[in-house]
């Protein structure tokens, strides 16, 4: 298990171009989970530029559409408010006055390209039943996902675009229609009344493959599932039961980005931890090729392995412990693609992924 204390990014005020050109409404981040992702744009695959956490004070300029945010704490929303330092934030997790209008912002060159499609677009809507149809990065499954759409959602289709072959409500097909937003769903769950032109551009290649061997940080042990289960949803791995002191290896080669103790303040990954402690505890994160990477949780003591380090597939890089949240020794696991950075939005089930790399573990 895991309840991750996010680690604060130091960013550089100077590098984002001050805005301020007309009066700053007031507001609040609302965002009690987790800080708040300020971006260089209006949706999450924007670079994060610095975190805000729950009741930071803000100073929006004006609004612009952008990415449909569905999990926000305050309301459901494609609008993004545009701060007095340039960057944005989702309005889905802003709590202001219901009666403060914000202004709309002037389309810059870039907003401009991320939210208006370059030719006509085709209607359709989401026909997914009960289960909401998912847009993602790429056109497949293993491509980052970004917001969950219910059945009957409009939508507004740019064009098509191969990839992953898809058997939903309405076809099997391998084609993927990229919305206004830049994002794309499977077609297999869209009801459209014509035909998508195709994408002028190459799609974007799905992140579910890396280069090189694949292998079981545990050797020996297997993870039971429990990626986001509907009891656990921010559960982003999966739990290798172990005994304290068993050899961790690297899934893969790769270079190590952190060795870091992340734990609730006043307890130390020192010492064992508990369910009521937040905090990941001795953990590594390793940077592998193909914009993955993959990160243990819980170890025993910091890490064998220095960040800027390489390090070959099933090498050791550390021991199973049960520092941070943690009530029992095992090894909280995760992959993530589209890195760096890692997100809880870009962690993926590692279970499938390490099956699909000849590498299982559950």
């Amino acid at each position: 298990m895991r309840r991750t204390i996010p680690i604060i990014a130091v960013v550089i005020a100077a590098l984002v171009p001050p805005v301020g050109a007309q009066a700053a409404t007031g507001a609040t981040v609302a965002a009690p989970k987790r800080p708040l992702n300020a971006r260089a744009g209006a949706a999450v695959w924007t670079t994060s530029l610095r975190t805000l956490p729950n009741g930071t004070a803000l100073s929006i300029d004006c609004q612009v559409s952008g990415q449909l945010i569905d999990q926000g704490p305050v309301r459901v929303t494609d609008k993004w408010d545009r701060l007095s330092d340039g960057s944005y934030v989702s309005d889905a997790f802003v709590r202001r006055a219901a009666d403060v209008p914000i202004p709309a912002c002037e389309k810059t060159a870039t907003q401009a390209a991320v939210t208006t499609p370059a030719t006509p677009a085709t209607p359709g809507a989401v026909a997914s039943g009960a289960v909401a149809l998912k847009t993602r990065g790429g056109p497949s499954r293993s491509a980052i996902q970004y917001a969950s759409l219910p059945n009957g959602t409009p939508l507004s289709i740019v064009c098509q675009a191969h990839g992953e072959v898809i058997t939903g409500t309405m076809r099997t097909t391998d084609l993927w229609d990229r919305l206004a937003d830049g994002a794309y769903v499977s077609d297999a769950y869209v009801n459209r009344a014509g035909t998508p032109p195709p994408c002028a551009a190459p799609a974007p290649a799905a992140p579910d493959t890396a280069t090189g061997t694949w292998v079981s940080p545990l050797p020996g042990f297997s993870a039971r599932p429990g990626f986001r289960t509907p009891t656990n949803p921010n559960h982003a791995g999966v739990d290798i039961m172990s005994f304290v002191g068993t050899p961790i290896r690297a899934a893969s080669a790769g270079t190590v980005l952190e060795v870091v103790c992340n734990i609730e303040a006043g307890y130390s990954c020192d010492q064992t931890g508990s369910a009521s402690v937040g905090g990941c505890g001795w953990y590594v994160k390793i940077q592998h090729p193909g914009g993955i990477s993959t990160l243990y949780c819980h170890m025993v003591r910091r890490g064998a392995v220095q960040p800027g380090q390489h390090v070959e597939a099933g090498q050791v890089i550390g021991y199973v412990g049960s520092s941070g949240n943690s009530s029992a020794p095992h090894l909280h696991f995760e992959v993530h693609v589209n890195t760096p950075p890692t997100t809880p939005a870009n962690a993926i089930d590692p279970l499938p992924f390490m099956r699909a790399h000849g590498a299982p573990i559950g």
